[in-house]
């Protein structure tokens, strides 16, 4: 397999090198957002005087961008075979009623597409070789499967970090012990809350089992793989896995459910929203010539809005020219082949790419319609802007729900996206201002939170550059067996000695009963 590399490189100062690290970001290319995440911690640890290199194996060609804006990067084609990645129905289709992240081939066309890139990362030594000679202090890697503990083996790496561009995985509780119970912690890739019914419980319970068997069984094909080319005695990637030392995960505290966590456990919701800047001239023009307001549409950079059907824009269409006073702005990929499409409807704005951050910001934005995305939440909820949304897999819809919960969001199903349910959504949201009022609260709240997400993953990869081992806060329970974790060797014995006595007394109480029975039986016999 050829090395592909591509370094974006700017002009960089270092500190001394006794007060600077080196530092490794493993970003695959999953998504635009994931990519974003991972270049957003990068930049903060560049600004911040470390030495860092940003290390794409290329997944998903389609995911041209690197995330950084600064930082220099290494890119490299890792895929023997790229179908197994555009094929995915998820990506070919996501707006098919019928699909969802767990449903059909999607997830395992995932797994595989994971399999797939760490076989060819493992087996290009020369890759390994140009990253070992590097000689990082750290590596901060996006978790969904094992193969980055066993790279940084490799490469030496003494310590490292997990990153989540998603609210925290059952996966990622698990690494670290965190207490999950699934009577109220749902799942990140179901649609329910921290309230929920007896069904909804069930249905957690088997989504969750679901997907950490798929990635215990995807750790065993990774296993096999550095054993094939390393031997077989190369270290489990479970347990070199374990040493991870802290994770960064992209929630954001006064939004995301509240739940068990533990020391190990950093949130840094928010790490990868640009800032707001103003906006062109052009876009001044568009927005400020609108009657009540702007209301923007996008359905994200995976999910393409030409790949709607003709019936579901003419939906949406329909709805937005029930709107006239408002004007509206749709990441619409390809309005050139479509200008039929939209003549008729003056209110409506196709653009290939807008300002989306620049534009939330705006004052005269008064509704973002939106996949459900965890970046497009945030940045529609650090600019106080309600939603509505449209969620169409992977985490969007656990997602959408706690945003539904938050009083800032009004849910479409993907099932029932037409004109008259897009419509009563954005009657909801712009007749009734508590969407607009939480919203704006909970942009308050976050802003003035004691301490930034981009502080406190400068701050911890330092402190774990340092120190490297934090096995001062380990959890003792993650090892435990399920008898001894849940005490059933505890509870059990005392469930038998209180079966017992309880069968004892029944006993007893039967042959009590019996004799007043004899003896009243004997007393009518005499008489």
């Amino acid at each position: 397999m050829s090395l592909k590399a591509v370094f974006i490189v700017s002009i960089v100062f270092f500190l001394d090198s006794t007060s600077s690290f080196k530092i490794l970001i493993y970003s695959p290319t999953l998504g635009h957002s994931h990519s974003n995440f991972m270049g957003q911690i990068a930049d903060s640890l560049l600004d911040a005087g470390h030495e860092v290199l940003v290390y794409v194996p290329v997944f998903d060609p389609d995911v041209q961008t690197n995330g950084t804006k600064r930082t220099p990067v290494l890119r490299v084609d890792v895929m023997k075979d790229p179908s197994i990645v555009n094929d995915n129905p998820l990506k070919v289709d996501p707006f098919n009623e019928t699909l969802d992240s767990l449903g059909g081939d999607s997830l395992q066309m995932f797994m595989d597409m994971l399999a797939q890139g760490c076989a060819g990362q493992v087996s290009n030594k020369a890759l390994m070789k140009t990253l070992h000679d590097h000689h990082f202090d750290v590596a901060i890697a996006e978790f969904y499967d094992h193969c980055p503990f066993g790279i940084f083996k490799l490469l030496g790496i003494p310590a490292n970090i997990l990153a989540s561009a998603t609210p925290m995985l059952e996966t990622t509780g698990n690494l670290f012990g965190v207490p999950q119970p699934l009577s109220y912690v749902p799942s990140v890739f179901g649609s329910s809350t921290d309230e929920m019914s007896y069904q909804e419980r069930a249905m957690n319970v088997i989504i969750s089992g679901f997907w950490q068997g798929m990635v215990n069984r995807l750790r065993d094909r990774e296993n096999e793989i550095f054993r094939r080319y390393y031997g077989s005695d190369f270290s489990a990637l479970d347990d070199l896995a374990k040493k991870t030392a802290l994770a960064f995960v992209n929630a954001e505290e006064f939004f995301e459910l509240p739940r068990p966590i533990t020391h190990r456990i950093i949130y840094v919701g928010g790490i990868g929203i640009p800032e707001a800047k103003n906006l062109s001239s052009e876009m001044t023009k568009v927005v400020e010539a609108s009657e009540k307001g702007v209301i923007l549409l996008s359905f994200g950079s995976i999910a393409n809005s030409t790949l709607l059907s003709m019936e579901k824009k003419l939906a949406i269409l329909r709805t937005m020219a029930n709107f006239p006073q408002y004007t509206f702005i749709w990441k619409y990929e390809q309005p050139e082949n479509d200008i039929e499409l939209f003549k008729n409807y003056p209110n409506v704005y196709p653009m290939k790419w807008m300002p989306q951050v620049d534009l939330l910001n705006h004052p005269k934005v008064k509704v973002f319609i939106t996949h459900g995305g965890l970046n497009s939440l945030m940045e529609a909820i650090t600019s106080g802007t309600p939603t509505v949304a449209v969620p169409l897999g992977y985490d969007q819809e656990h997602n959408v729900a706690v945003a539904v919960k938050r009083g800032v969001t009004a849910f479409v199903s993907k099932r029932n996206l037409n004109t008259e349910s897009l419509t009563a959504a954005l009657q909801e949201v712009l007749q009734n201002e508590k969407y607009e009022l939480n919203a704006k609260r909970l942009a308050q709240m976050i802003a003035k939170k004691p301490v930034k997400p981009k502080d406190l993953i400068v701050k911890w990869t330092e402190f774990v550059a340092e120190f490297q081992d934090l096995s001062n806060l380990d959890i003792a329970g993650r090892d435990f067996s399920f008898v001894k974790y849940f005490l059933i060797d505890i509870f059990a014995p005392l469930v038998v000695v209180a079966l017992s006595l309880g069968f004892l007394v029944l006993k007893l109480g039967l042959a009590i009963v019996r004799k007043v029975l004899r003896a009243v039986s004997f007393q009518e016999t005499n008489q």
